[in-house]
Order: C-alpha cells, then sequence, then structure tokens
C-alpha cells in the first residue's frame, strides 16, 4: 500500500492502520505513536517505518503487504494486554431461566457475583456458594431485582443476567480492592 496513492489510502484503511500502530505504542512505549486521522502523513510513515524495523523489513515507510501483515501480527499481541478482557457472556436459551432447584452449572457463578454484589451493597442479599438454586440463591435474586425496580420473583432469565452483570461490571470494576488481603 503505497501512501503516494491516494485513492487507495483513503479513510477507514489509513484509520485502521493508525489505530493498530497506536495500540503497539500503548503495549511498546519505545514505538512510535499516532493519532488516528485517517492522514498518512509523516508521523504514519514514521510509525510504520518503525513497526519495518522491528520486523526486519525494507524500511521504507509504506505499507506494503508483508508490513501490514507484521504491524497486524504486532498489533495482535499487544491488543491481548491492551485491550479489556473479554467480557463474560452466559449462555441462556430463548425463555431459559435459572429457578429454585435448578441443576445449572451458571448457579455457582451466579452465587458469588451476588455475594460480592452484597459487600458492595449490602441491601442485596448474601447466598453461600453451593452451586444449588436454593432459597438463599433465590431471595438474593428476589433483593437484587428489588434494587434494580423489577418484580420480586427470584427467577434469573436473561433479562435479570444482564442486570446481574451490569450492575456486577459497574460496582467491581477491575476486581482491584485495598488491604484486603493484608498487603
Amino acid at each position: 500500500m503505497n501512501p503516494n496513492d491516494d485513492t487507495r489510502f483513503l479513510g477507514r484503511s489509513v484509520t485502521s492502520l493508525q489505530t493498530m500502530l497506536r495500540i503497539i505504542a500503548l503495549h511498546d512505549p519505545g514505538c512510535p505513536s499516532v493519532i488516528p486521522d485517517g492522514i498518512y502523513g509523516p508521523q504514519t510513515q514514521r510509525a510504520v517505518t518503525a513497526q519495518q524495523k522491528r520486523a526486519g523489513l525494507p524500511q521504507t515507510g509504506i505499507t506494503d503487504f508483508a508490513t501490514w501483515q507484521a504491524i497486524c501480527a504486532a498489533y495482535q499481541a499487544a491488543a491481548v494486554e491492551v485491550e479489556p478482557a473479554a467480557p463474560l457472556d452466559i449462555v441462556m436459551n430463548p425463555n431459559q431461566a435459572i429457578v429454585a432447584g435448578s441443576d445449572n452449572l451458571h448457579v455457582l457463578l451466579i452465587q458469588a457475583m451476588l455475594h460480592i454484589l452484597h459487600e458492595v451493597y449490602p441491601n442485596i442479599a448474601d447466598c453461600p456458594l453451593s452451586g444449588c438454586c436454593d432459597e438463599a440463591t433465590e431471595e438474593a435474586l428476589r433483593s437484587l431485582q428489588r434494587c434494580c425496580g423489577a418484580e420480586p420473583s427470584g427467577i434469573l432469565d436473561k433479562r435479570l443476567w444482564q442486570l446481574l452483570a451490569g450492575l456486577y461490571h459497574q460496582a467491581v470494576g477491575d476486581g482491584e480492592r485495598k488491604s484486603h488481603c493484608g498487603v
């Protein structure tokens, strides 16, 4: 890809390249960073040249196929460290619900999330980590539903999972807490 070929290097292609270069630079501060502005200017050429040098390619500042492949590989390695961790989504079939007595492997995860939310929001009832959808789990789900303004049925369906996962994400964030483990 030649930066002088204006018909090939407009808009999204350049922005995609610059975004990858930016993520690489976030992971490795020794790499030049660029602002994804869609313009293949001197900063982009400098960052491309640096990636070509790292990959053992001719240092032209032009994004040819080999350079693109090398930048994509470096981006994929950097993105794992820089981008947020993948979210956890449980699979629930249409109209599936977890109710008292359900034998469902997600129950232990749900109980753990409710337990942690209880630490942050004491008005959400705690429940033991048993893996069984028992009365204590139902009560914790009902208290969560009340907190969220939903009908307190104690049944976990897709809508309640979305509320639980969203509240957990908001309350827990990156999971770090201060001085809990004596450190």
